[in-house]
């Protein structure tokens, strides 16, 4: 699974990706990020085509949802059953995003001992993207229901949204009237060289010159998910082998000095 991430390097992300930042939207770099705060993640954008950077609720929530708070977790999802999976379905089909990462925090369990460890990109390599999906969805309290988050009415393409595939991610003031954007990371069985550490790991795209093509394909709306998991998960577990890892103090607060080796 994966539980907790580091965003901290919001300038690297933007480069890397060739994004650009929601700039109505404030985020700070964080070692710690839990299920339910806000994380970064990258969508393709409306009908403009460009590619953003905003943030989203860690756990995702359909849109036929009456309530924010579901009665079970939702901050993972598992790539094997996604597009079966009703919360997930619609979202694996065609709206995908990435969470641009550090790096994550995992616990080795022995006997009843856990011991956190941070997994992050090897020397010399370019920050994480974690497959992810998202969905809009809209507080049924809101005021004047059908009015999209930029004021349009129910004919705009803001207000259609959280309902069209063709529709981005990333609108003007996104969280506004209602509309919530939210987000899950995408889990598979853990490769062979992380085992030992946790039975499952988050997905993995490669955000290099020979992985881009994937990634490219895993943002693209048009593109049915279910089309793509075999290729993703086996490519995620090549990309492991780029992986490093170091055990870590317990996580307390917030600071760089979380992932530092103990």
């Amino acid at each position: 699974m994966c539980g907790r991430i580091v965003q901290a390097k919001t300038s690297d992300y933007i480069a890397l990706f060739d994004v650009e930042q929601d700039d109505s939207a404030v985020f700070t770099p964080t070692w710690n990020l839990k299920p339910t705060q806000s994380a970064l993640v990258i969508a393709d954008g409306d009908k403009d085509g460009i590619r953003r950077l905003t943030p989203a609720r860690w756990s995702l929530v359909p849109t036929w949802s009456k309530e924010l708070r579901l009665k079970f977790p939702t901050f993972n999802a598992r790539i094997e059953t996604a597009s079966q999976k009703p919360t997930f379905r619609r979202s694996m089909k065609s709206r995908r995003c990435v969470f641009p990462i550090d790096g994550y925090y995992e616990w080795q369990t022995v006997s009843k001992t856990k011991t956190p460890y941070f997994v992050h990109a090897g020397p010399g390599s370019v920050p994480l993207a974690l497959a992810g999906l998202y969905s809009w969805w809209r507080d049924p309290g809101a005021d004047e229901p059908g009015l999209s988050a930029a004021g349009g009415g129910a004919g705009s393409a803001a207000s259609a949204a959280p309902d069209s595939a063709a529709d981005a991610a990333c609108e003007p003031d996104t969280h506004g009237d209602g509309w919530v954007l939210t987000a899950t990371v995408l889990t598979q069985t853990a490769a062979p060289e992380l085992e030992w550490l946790h039975d499952r790991m988050p997905v993995v795209l490669e955000a290099d010159a020979h992985g881009r093509e994937l990634l490219d394909a895993w943002l693209n709306p048009d593109v049915d998910g279910s089309r793509l998991a075999h290729d993703i998960e086996a490519a995620s577990a090549a990309a492991v082998e780029s992986l490093a890892w170091r055990e870590v103090a317990p996580l307390r607060g917030d600071g760089p000095e979380l992932t530092a080796a103990v």
